[in-house]
């Protein structure tokens, strides 16, 4: 029962532990130090686990949520840097390009972690938020308890994808790259879905080289800024050589970043190494960054008001959990999210100051808002979920009527 809780709250540090240690490892390094780093992000994975509990139980609403959660995995990617700072300079690009490609990563697996999380058979949040942590061989069991059971649920493709990113967390990397290979056909239209593919394929042959460069061109032809596949494609490119494209595709990625920002001091570093061995001259310097707005949500500040359709009011109950969520016009994991009751139906809603559950990156010039009726108070879509939802909203719009009307 509490297989899919667990599971979640292990994915972003646990993403960081896979490819890392190895990548930022030099010959002659101080053993101590990956040592170090694997305590500190352990004490991380547990408080990520925690939060996700009190998600689940409805101890924490979804901002607070996804801001607490943002700052673990700000401290997660320091723990990483940390690691990596004794590393000769002459060895570490390389490797530093990896460290770039999953650092970047971790956003959008934090993103799904959060859509994924639940158990459509039932959960016990208490339960888990008591646990301390969980031992290799608990996870495996876990794991392979969901593998069973998406063995009945064929079509599941939130579960296949947990079950991809578990894999991977275990380093189990045949495993995760055969259940992306599934999950890709269950959503052949899902760059995130290519870009982690590549990722453990990277990770098993330990090069960015061959396979793991056609996926990420595979993630780049269906989102061509998409940062992890570009961060995947510049390490291709880098590795053989080709400096001028791989400064190409991080500039993409420096230009989605704020000008201040820690990562992009280090993007544009890289940025300038690829140039300069492509004999071009280095970026000009960025402007001086704006003082820094009181959350990364800015941009969007999408209103309305919520209601349940009158055919479908006499099945909402008082205590149902009513989520309304702003995603990509495309798809992808959420932007933005928002809880309430079921007895506070016709409610207004607002965005404008709700933290961004992916961080800095910016919004979609077009969004959709959706809302769910749910049931159990999971997050996860279950059968006969009530629903809402408008597609093609821009990201500043009011006054929008958002009618809960179908069954999922």
């Amino acid at each position: 029962m509490i297989t899919f809780i667990v599971l979640a709250g292990l994915l972003v540090a646990g993403a960081l532990l896979l490819v890392l240690p190895p990548l930022l490892r030099a010959r002659g390094r101080d053993e101590a130090e990956p040592e170090q780093a694997a305590i500190a992000l352990k004490v991380l994975r547990e408080q990520l686990a925690e939060l996700d509990a009190d998600l689940a139980a409805g101890r924490l609403d979804a901002a607070t949520h996804a801001q607490a959660r943002d700052e673990l995995e700000r401290r997660a990617l320091e723990e990483g840097e940390a690691s990596a700072a004794s590393v000769a300079a002459a060895e570490a690009k390389p490797a530093k390009r990896w460290a770039l490609a999953l650092a970047l990563g971790v956003p959008a697996m934090a993103a799904v972690a959060y859509v994924a999380l639940g158990n459509p058979d039932g959960l016990d949040p208490a339960k888990v938020a008591g646990r301390q942590g969980f031992s290799q061989a608990e996870i495996a069991d876990m794991v392979g308890k969901l593998a069973a059971r998406l063995e009945q649920e064929p079509d599941n493709v939130e579960g296949w994808l947990m079950l991809a990113r578990s894999y991977a967390v275990l380093q189990d990397y045949d495993k995760a790259a055969r259940t992306y290979e599934r999950v890709a056909k269950l959503a052949p239209g899902e760059p995130d879905v290519y870009a982690d593919w590549a990722d453990v394929v990277a990770a098993r042959m330990g090069s960015v080289a061959g396979e793991a460069e056609a996926l990420a061109q595979k993630a780049l032809d269906l989102a061509p800024e998409h940062p992890k596949a570009l961060a995947l494609a510049g390490t291709a490119a880098y590795q053989r050589k080709d400096f001028a494209a791989a400064a190409a595709h991080w500039e993409k990625i420096l230009a989605r970043i704020p000008p201040g920002d820690d990562l992009a001091r280090g993007v544009r570093a890289s940025i300038d190494d690829a140039r300069e061995k492509a004999g071009l001259p280095p970026l000009a310097e960025a402007p001086a960054a704006a003082a820094p707005s009181a959350h990364p949500s800015s941009a969007l500040t999408l209103s309305g008001r919520v209601d349940i359709d009158a055919a479908l009011r006499d099945e909402l109950a008082p205590d149902d959990t009513v989520f309304v969520f702003v995603r990509g016009e495309g798809g992808g994991p959420p932007l933005a999210a928002l809880r309430f009751r079921g007895n506070e139906l016709p409610r207004d809603f607002s965005f404008d100051g709700v933290p961004l559950m992916t961080g800095d990156a910016s919004v979609p010039v077009r969004v959709a808002v959706a809302a769910r009726v749910s049931k159990s108070g999971n997050v996860t879509a279950a059968a006969g979920d009530l629903e809402g939802r408008l597609s093609g909203v821009a990201p500043d719009a009011s006054g929008l009527k958002l009618t809960i009307d179908t069954r999922h």
